[in-house]
């Protein structure tokens, strides 16, 4: 008796005849019934009662067919489980964030490898864009969230939505109306702090400022997401930043946010991998991985999103 075997009675049981199972199988008619008679001969007993109409089953038959189907769905049960081994992650992998996003995400990739890549050893390398861009291009990181598109040179980028940004001020300071969307043009002369001008956000801050014809007020420039949250909580300063890096402030009401431009002012965020790999672990593999983690929705990423803008860059 084998599944095979198994899986043709099944199929006969349910359709009463063999004709109509043999259509359904794809599998001759003679051939069901040799296998069928073959089956009835190694358990010893009758498992059909054959009429003119087609077939019914014994007392056997009908207990076989709970067993059968039991066993079948066991079988396909293993069946995946092993297949999935062939897919999974494992080996070694390094992901570089930059600090906003690596404040969200940390936690959310621990708990996705922990319960679904356990034969996976991951690291996390915090940096801002220009330098995860670096490490990815000299093979020191597997992948990479980026905050722009990647020039030519071996690196494999896609899109997968855009990260709005916002004006963040503490509780007791409200320049503007609350639930308010506020141009770029209404942060002139207010006090602003933000990173300085090697980071990826700032560049993206001032190039639209200056195309609405704005000069910001930087007083104060950080490069520590930190630092800049802890002085925006007690100080009367503003800064931008996308919502998701402080929900966990604006959540406890700590902080308060204001939408800059409609459309929303955003940023691409960017999965970036090695278009060539050489372990073992491939960057489609970690691609899918941290697609899975960035849309997931446990996490409070609000993403514009737009069709996916993936490429292969040199």
């Amino acid at each position: 008796m084998d599944l095979r075997q198994l899986h043709y009675f099944c199929q006969i049981a349910q359709s009463g005849s063999v004709s109509r199972a043999s259509g359904v199988l794809h599998v001759a008619q003679p051939a069901l019934s040799r296998q069928m008679q073959a089956l009835e001969a190694e358990l010893g007993t009758a498992l059909f009662i054959r009429t003119g109409r087609g077939v019914l089953l014994t007392s056997a038959g009908r207990a076989l067919l709970t067993e059968a189907r039991q066993m079948l769905d066991e079988a396909d049960r293993v069946s995946r489980h092993i297949r999935t081994f062939g897919t999974r992650i494992s080996g070694e992998a390094t992901i570089g964030l930059s600090p906003t996003i690596g404040r969200l995400l940390t936690l959310p990739l621990f708990q996705c490898v922990r319960s679904d890549y356990p034969g996976l050893t991951l690291r996390i390398a915090e940096a801002f864009s220009g330098t995860l861009l670096e490490w990815l291009q000299t093979g020191r990181i597997d992948a990479a969230i980026l905050y722009h598109q990647p020039p030519a040179g071996g690196i494999r980028a896609e899109v997968v939505g855009h990260e709005p940004l916002s004006i963040i001020a503490g509780a007791r300071f409200a320049p503007f109306p609350a639930g308010s969307v506020q141009p770029i043009a209404a942060l002139a002369g207010q006090p602003l702090i933000l990173p300085t001008p090697q980071h990826g956000l700032r560049r993206m801050v001032d190039d639209h400022a200056a195309m609405n014809g704005t000069k910001l007020g930087v007083m104060f420039e950080f490069d520590s997401l930190a630092a800049t949250i802890a002085i925006v909580q007690q100080e009367n300063v503003l800064t931008i930043l996308p919502e998701s890096a402080v929900q966990a402030e604006l959540s406890a009401g700590t902080l308060q946010a204001w939408q800059i431009g409609k459309p929303a002012l955003a940023r691409p965020l960017v999965i970036a991998t090695a278009a060539q790999r050489a372990d073992a672990i491939g960057s489609t593999d970690i691609a899918t991985l941290l697609r899975g983690v960035l849309l997931g929705d446990s996490h409070g990423l609000k993403l514009n999103m737009t069709g996916e803008d993936q490429r292969d860059c040199g």
